[in-house]
């Protein structure tokens, strides 16, 4: 005799309920605690030190310059932007006064210009400050081989120090730490030193 199908959607759906769900629920629990135990095992031969990147760049020379050589710069494009957004706004000021006297050829006329004024202002901006602009460019220019210098300086004090991994306290990548565990001062003082 079949079973009918209303019947045995309840009975397979108290199947999964009641037999299958506890059984993955123990297995999930069960593989949690070989993780954690394999993870424990690992870190007793796993050395963990901690780094304040921003610490380092910070007190280093070159890095000190490269950030005053980008502010200089953001400063100069700064000011060029601030003269192009008070020629825009004068003429908008005079275009408001004169807009009652204007045909309407002149105010069509008048509107583009202002649109090319603010178009070319939007673009320098981009072209300067964006994501890929000039700025973003010099800075990506400056700190790459300051960069490479301070991560030879941490891998060379993670083996000195028999460090397996190194991670980085700015970087958010850190919730608790040891200090004996920080070589932040000991990677900023191989720098100084030249090694």
């Amino acid at each position: 005799m079949a079973i009918p199908l209303p019947i045995w959607s309840i009975i397979t759906q108290g199947f999964t309920y009641f037999v299958l769900l506890p059984m993955m629920q123990r297995l999930s629990v069960l593989f949690m605690v070989a993780l954690v135990a394999g993870a424990m095992a690992s870190a007793q031969t796993t050395k963990i030190g901690v780094v304040n990147a921003e610490v380092i760049l910070k007190e280093l020379p070159e890095a000190l310059a490269a950030s005053k050589t980008i502010e200089e710069s953001g400063l100069k494009i700064r000011d060029t932007l601030q003269m192009m957004q008070k020629e825009f706004e004068s003429r908008i000021e005079s275009y408001r006064k004169q807009e009652a006297m204007m045909t309407a050829e002149g105010k069509r006329k008048e509107e583009e210009a202002l649109n090319a004024l603010r178009t070319r202002f939007l673009q320098y901006q981009e072209e300067k400050l964006g994501n890929t602009g000039e700025i973003a460019r010099m800075r990506e220019g400056l700190l790459q081989p300051i960069r490479a210098k301070v991560n030879e300086a941490i891998a060379a004090v993670a083996k000195e120090e028999k460090i397996t991994l190194v991670l980085d306290k700015v970087a958010g990548l850190v919730l608790y730490n040891d200090d004996k565990m920080d070589i932040t001062y000991k990677v900023l003082d191989r720098m100084k030193r030249g090694n």
